[in-house]
């Protein structure tokens, strides 16, 4: 409830909701996210393979650095499912880079079915990761769930 009352914004503080499927990570953060908005916050919501796919056709058309400004800046980032891709290296680049320009600057909100400890396997190089980590978590509200998916099969 105290993250509700949007004090992490100015305080340039990250949330990271980590469970498995279902448990309503998306939503919860979606939940600050809207508030944040209706609050007069500029924000994103963007699902993490929708934001690595930008990052990876912004090589091509090298527009890499007008994305991370776009994204940089933003006072709230909600970076939605990170853990159910496959990043490239120069993807995964791109995120660090992101991360870092975002530190201490503005708060990210990022969900991953993920534990900490498992990121360098997902993101590859594990001092890069290390890094990102240190940054990502210095100012961060860690929320981990657990319990049964709320989507239930019918029938």
């Amino acid at each position: 409830m105290s993250l509700a009352e949007l004090e992490f914004i100015p305080r340039a503080e990250n949330i990271v909701f980590i469970g498995p499927t279902g448990v309503g990570k998306t939503g919860l953060a979606s939940g600050l996210l809207l508030k944040a908005l209706q609050n007069g916050y500029r924000g994103l919501f963007i699902r993490a393979q929708d934001l690595f796919d930008e990052m990876y056709a912004s090589l091509a058309d090298r527009s890499t650095r007008r994305l991370l400004n776009r994204l940089a800046r933003l006072p709230i980032l909600h970076i939605d499912e990170l853990g159910y891709l496959n990043p490239k290296p120069e993807q995964s680049n791109i995120f660090f880079k992101l991360m870092e320009e975002r530190y201490r600057r503005f708060s990210t909100i990022v969900t991953s079915n993920l534990e900490y400890e498992e990121w360098p396997n997902f993101l590859g190089n594990r001092s890069m990761v290390d890094a990102l980590l240190s940054r990502l978590r210095h100012q961060c509200h860690t929320i981990h769930i657990k319990g049964p998916s709320l989507r239930k099969p019918t029938g």
